[in-house]
């Protein structure tokens, strides 16, 4: 049985600093990677295939509305795609909206949830300049709470 790493995580909260840390200890986290950025140079470790198929479930490159109702899509597909090696995995910080139409198609995956201070995260968006720092903010809390739903959900 292979086993599946998901990150979870809101966007500036070191989620492509543990990706990449997975991805030197031996866990695959896709053969088509979002290059790296100037805010992010080493590069984002995200599978562009994840990254896509995310896009697709919530109607658009729209990571800023928490409660955007989820589009359909296989999902299922995807993930058989993917499980191929022992260890493998995926980060793309859209997952933290749209885990519950992958959890299902996963066998005893392993959760590593990120948490990093809303303000040091509003503060990091807000310098990136996609949002205002306010904005950022609630979003990253908004992000976290999700993030413990979901556990609580399915591991509490």
């Amino acid at each position: 049985m292979n086993k599946t790493f998901v990150i979870l995580g809101c966007h500036r909260s070191a989620s492509s600093l543990v990706a990449k840390a997975l991805h030197k200890a031996g866990v695959h986290m896709g053969d088509d990677l979002l290059s790296g950025l100037p805010d992010n140079p080493e590069g984002h470790f995200e599978d562009m295939d994840f990254l896509k198929k995310n896009v697709e479930l919530l109607g658009g490159d729209i990571w800023n509305d928490v409660d955007r109702p989820l589009q359909e899509a296989e999902t299922g597909e995807l993930i058989k795609r993917k499980d191929t090696c022992p260890l493998w995995g995926w980060k793309d910080p859209r997952t933290v909206l749209t885990i519950d139409k992958y959890y299902n198609h996963l066998e005893d995956p392993i959760i590593v949830g990120l948490f990093r201070k809303p303000e040091l995260v509003a503060k990091s968006m807000a310098k990136r300049g996609d949002i205002s720092e306010e904005e950022a903010l609630n979003l990253a809390k908004a992000y976290n709470k999700k993030i413990i739903d979901f556990l609580s959900k399915h591991f509490l």
